[in-house]
């Protein structure tokens, strides 16, 4: 269990947000979860602004996203970093030409992120 290789993680298509072209690959513990996500290009973002008590790093490997957090915005590029306190709410703006592909890791883990997880989930929708 101490090796782990993202190709034997089954990929799973979307995400709370219900986001079309996403796929993503999920390790869950309580205590962490990293999510690999893969956005296709062309991809619209359709996720509503959301927050949840899970502290959240994105590390963008390609492409790029623009994202807004609180009531800042701005793009993350391959190679850096957004941060997402928790409680702060967050989401996608828009998707770079290319797609893109990313890690999140969220402490302590999203439980309700694990295949066939059926309780009720920590995250909350901001109403417009």
């Amino acid at each position: 269990m101490g090796f782990i290789k993202w190709g034997d993680i089954p990929r799973t298509a979307g995400t709370v947000g219900k986001r079309e072209g996403k796929m993503r690959r999920v390790f869950c513990t309580e205590g962490l979860t990293i999510v690999r996500s893969e956005v296709e290009a062309g991809s619209e973002l359709i996720e509503n602004p959301h927050c949840h008590p899970e502290e959240q790093v994105m590390f963008m490997l390609e492409g790029k996203l623009c994202l807004r957090i609180g009531d800042e915005v701005g793009w993350v590029e391959p190679g850096e970093m957004a941060y997402f306190p928790p409680n702060v709410y967050h989401g996608g703006v828009e998707i770079g030409p290319e797609g893109a592909v990313y890690l999140q890791i969220f402490s302590p883990g999203k439980v309700d992120y694990l295949p066939g997880y059926f309780g009720v989930t920590k995250t909350e929708f901001k109403q417009t």
